[in-house]
């Protein structure tokens, strides 16, 4: 069977949002990690509850379609082995990435964390038993291997999931191109339940906290209500994040999620964000990954800027460093640029955007670095610092500043191009 990579896929038949509508983080005040959690917490919190099974529409509902198949509309791409299933009569379940036993077991009306579908997933149901309610952690060859379809066996880790133990000490590894998604997900568990009530309803909601303590997720694993419950491992959901960027299939996801619940999985939209939460690595806009400057972008024939992200290490060595562009005219190629200074140029080359490098540009356009927005209007790549696009080709090293900005073709409403914003670092 063909392995369905995420990064390359293009949907059919679903037309939802692109990204966050203009201006929905625009309360979210990212200073410091404490303004950040409380006004992000209150962006995403009281969403709209549908029911687990059955009603007009229900948690299979939403989930077949943000985990549709996008060779084929009939089927779906379940989150652990990466097989098609049918949607009537396919052989997989709803997966827990929060297992409900950690605080929140029963299905009803006044339990929003069980039906939230930003943390539950279609998975193989075999899969989803092997997991059970197993942390997230790193697994060794010694484990048990869990094939993906098209992925390759026998090689830790490879393309496959991987799992031993059982209950709090056990451990379930997730196959690399999933990785991020989990990790999101429950950064996500982490941010949107803080106890308290629903602004809407009043029903009582629980404390959800990502920790690193055994202890304290064993003390969690009751299997009844509790108004504080722990999961993990933190640490290791922290490195998932940076290990698998956001890429095209989970945007999609959280679009269509969001046009269910009316609330959206930020570090989908914003994962430059974790770093500030989590480790107290805060910037303002941007966040750690840089200082964005030039924006907001002129606004493109989506009637949005575009904007660009970037994810991963800004020490040089590392080598790890992501970019991405969202709020893209869907259907467009593009490719980012690299500069070493700041600059402003309206319309260069009659494109309707303003170039905001100066110096020497270079272009990350060489073979497959030229991006296409696809449906999603989104394409990310990631930067070999070792080889920046300058002439003669040069590394970013520590002490330098650099500068980057993606540039796109739009229709708007003849044939024109336009930048995303732009953003610096400076590399330690």
């Amino acid at each position: 069977m063909r392995y369905l990579l995420s990064a390359l896929l293009i949907l059919t038949g679903s037309a939802f949002a692109q990204g966050p509508p203009a201006g929905w983080y625009n309360s979210v005040d990212d200073t410091n990690a404490t303004t950040l959690r409380t006004t992000l917490h209150d962006r995403i919190d009281d969403h709209q509850r549908f029911s687990y099974t059955g009603g007009s529409t229900d948690t299979w509902d939403i989930l077949k379609l943000a985990q549709e198949d996008p060779n084929n509309s009939t089927r779906i791409i379940d989150v652990y082995r990466n097989r098609s299933f049918a949607k009537s009569g396919g052989s997989y379940n709803r997966e827990h990435t929060w297992p409900k036993s950690y605080g929140f077991p029963d299905d009803g009306s006044d339990n929003y964390p069980y039906t939230d579908c930003h943390m539950l997933f279609l998975s193989d149901s075999g899969y989803n038993t092997a997991r059970s309610n197993r942390p997230f952690r790193n697994c060794t060859s010694s484990c048990g291997e869990y094939l993906t379809d098209g992925g390759t066996a026998g090689t830790y880790p490879g393309t496959s999931c991987w799992g031993t133990g059982s209950f709090t000490s056990g451990t379930w590894q997730v196959w690399s191109e999933r990785k991020g998604d989990v990790a999101r997900a429950l950064l996500y568990a982490d941010i949107r339940y803080e106890g308290g009530n629903h602004g809407t309803t009043g029903i009582s909601e629980p404390d959800l906290i990502l920790t690193d303590n055994q202890s304290l997720l064993a003390a969690s694993n009751t299997g009844n209500n509790e108004s504080v419950a722990y999961m993990g491992m933190l640490s290791v959901l922290l490195q998932w994040h940076q290990e698998d960027p956001v890429d095209a299939s989970e945007v999609l996801r959280n679009d269509v999620v969001f046009s269910y619940q009316g609330n959206r999985n930020p570090f989908v939209d914003h994962p430059e964000w974790v770093d500030c939460l989590f480790s107290d690595n805060c910037g303002g806009t941007g966040g750690p990954f840089g200082t964005v400057f030039c924006s907001p972008a002129v606004t493109n024939s989506t009637g949005n800027p575009a904007i660009i992200h970037a994810a991963g290490s800004i020490v040089a060595a590392d080598n790890d460093l992501t970019l991405s562009a969202s709020q893209l005219p869907p259907n467009q190629f593009g490719y980012f640029l690299s500069g070493r200074s700041v600059s402003f140029v309206p319309n260069p080359g009659g494109s309707q955007g303003i170039l905001c490098l100066g110096g020497a540009i270079g272009r990350f356009n060489a073979g497959p670095l030229i991006r296409y927005s696809g449906p999603f209007g989104f394409f990310m790549i990631p930067v070999d610092l070792t080889q920046m696009p300058t002439s003669p080709v040069q590394p970013a090293l520590a002490g330098q500043t650099w500068t980057f900005q993606c540039w796109y073709r739009d229709i708007n409403p003849g044939t024109t191009s336009n930048f995303t914003d732009a953003i610096e670092f400076v590399f330690q």
